[in-house]
């Protein structure tokens, strides 16, 4: 197996500050793998034929064979420690008690008041559970430094909440803005320097939106301090709801958005794309990366 670097990476591998650049953003990274090599990627409910179209058409373009399993299912779960990559796609509403138990004093009365506003579901019980204990366990694990994640939707949701972060519990009734079911909604990229910017390399585009929950996002930028690993870095409808959350500290790349659904957009293509090569970065590189850090502790 090999992983083709630019010199300026190799180099980096010298210092402390590699880790943070390299999750930002794969940059020039190729990553090639051997022979019948497979990146494995685990989807955290059943992903739908669309995500796996995806996944498996981005992959054939950057000459790379995918697998795409299911973490969780009614007959087997499978650890999540055995896949290169993960995808939390959308699906149900989250309990808000996932957030609403968790939340400061100045905020949780209020939450309580909207709770009725939420659409409890069997499925979404179950996700519940075994995301959130997923990611308990993902952001817990040093060796999971390197393996991505890409939340879409509901999965993007689930990752705000693991953070501590409230939502919306609905859109229509907190923000006065129809909920986002079925329509094509303007992105605008907030930082320039952001990994969705260089990922899709544009300042707005378009996407697909069906939702009627999200990131509480004047909750979150005024209390940002709180969570220095993350930045929204993209929104829609006049900076209302937040479209992006980056993390800082992992390969973590929440949207609200369905890139999945979004025909006759390269974002589509970028998005999976970046999901599949930090999967092969992570499958080549994590084990050697994480030895060495062993051995230069040891070392001391």
């Amino acid at each position: 197996m090999r992983c083709l670097l630019s010199p300026i990476i190799g180099l980096l591998f010298s210092f402390s500050t590699w880790a943070a650049v390299s999750i930002h953003n794969t940059g020039n990274l190729k990553c090639q793998l051997d022979g019948d090599q497979k990146i494995v990627i685990g989807c955290t409910n059943y992903c739908g034929k669309f995500n796996r179209w995806a996944l498996k058409r981005y992959a054939k373009k950057l000459g790379y064979k995918v697998d795409v399993v299911n973490l969780r299912s009614d007959k087997q779960t499978v650890d999540y420690t055995l896949v290169d990559g993960i995808l939390m796609p959308g699906g149900s509403d989250i309990n808000p008690k996932r957030y609403i138990d968790q939340a400061p004093e100045d905020i949780r009365d209020y939450l309580e008041s909207v709770r009725h506003l939420y659409d409890p579901s069997e499925i979404g019980e179950k996700r519940d559970a075994f995301e959130f204990d997923l990611l308990d366990k993902y952001y817990a694990n040093e060796r999971s430094r390197y393996q991505p994640i890409l939340g879409i939707c509901r999965g993007m949701q689930v990752l705000t909440v693991s953070q501590g972060i409230p939502l919306y519990v609905d859109i229509k009734t907190e923000l006065g803005i129809k909920n986002r079911r079925y329509t094509l909604d303007k992105i605008s990229v907030r930082n320039p320097e952001s990994l969705i910017a260089q990922t899709v390399g544009k300042n707005s585009f378009r996407g697909v939106k069906f939702h009627h929950q999200g990131l509480r996002l004047d909750y979150f930028l005024s209390h940002q301090q709180r969570w220095p690993n993350l930045e929204v870095t993209a929104t829609s409808n006049g900076g209302k709801i937040a479209e992006v959350l980056e993390f800082y500290d992992r390969p973590i790349l929440g949207v609200q958005f369905h890139p999945e659904w979004t025909l006759f957009s390269s974002m589509r293509k970028d998005i999976f794309s970046w999901l599949l090569k930090r999967s092969c970065f992570n499958k080549i590189m994590g084990e050697k990366i994480f030895n060495e850090k062993l051995s230069r502790a040891a070392a001391r």
